[in-house]
């Protein structure tokens, strides 16, 4: 069997702007996707620590997650965070996360739940560029 592929510099400029909308998409949904995991990794984490009946039972609510769109030099940098945000109770999720002098131990759920989803997120990033084109 014998197989003839015909390119033209034409196919690969269009191609070349087809990977250019593509890949800012693809980036941004890679993000917004290990944050949200990441959040709700975190949440699993904090809900084995915090059992219902405990002082602190609605901190895993309390855990979110957000994205930034448009930071960076040219405005093409996608970021996001997660972790308990202080609406509704304070400072508990930073007494949490980190402990305090007085006998509470830290319980380092933003830590952990980063440790579990960094090496997934950074072969999600990894494998975006095959996509784009083959």
């Amino acid at each position: 069997m014998k197989v003839r592929v015909l390119h033209t510099v034409g196919d690969l400029s269009d191609d070349l702007r087809a990977v250019t909308i593509r890949s800012k998409r693809d980036m941004r949904d890679t993000v917004a996707d290990g944050v949200k995991a990441g959040a709700e990794i975190a949440k699993d984490l904090a809900r084995t620590q915090n059992p219902p009946g405990s002082h602190a039972k609605h901190y895993p609510s309390k855990i979110s997650s957000r994205m930034f769109a448009g930071a960076g030099l040219f405005g093409n940098t996608y970021s996001g965070e997660y972790g308990p945000f202080p609406s509704g109770q304070g400072l508990l999720g930073l007494i949490l996360e980190n402990g305090t002098r007085n006998g509470n131990r830290p319980q380092m759920n933003m830590a952990r739940s980063a440790d579990i989803i960094g090496p997934s997120f950074a072969a999600e990033v990894r494998r975006l560029p095959d996509r784009w084109f083959w």
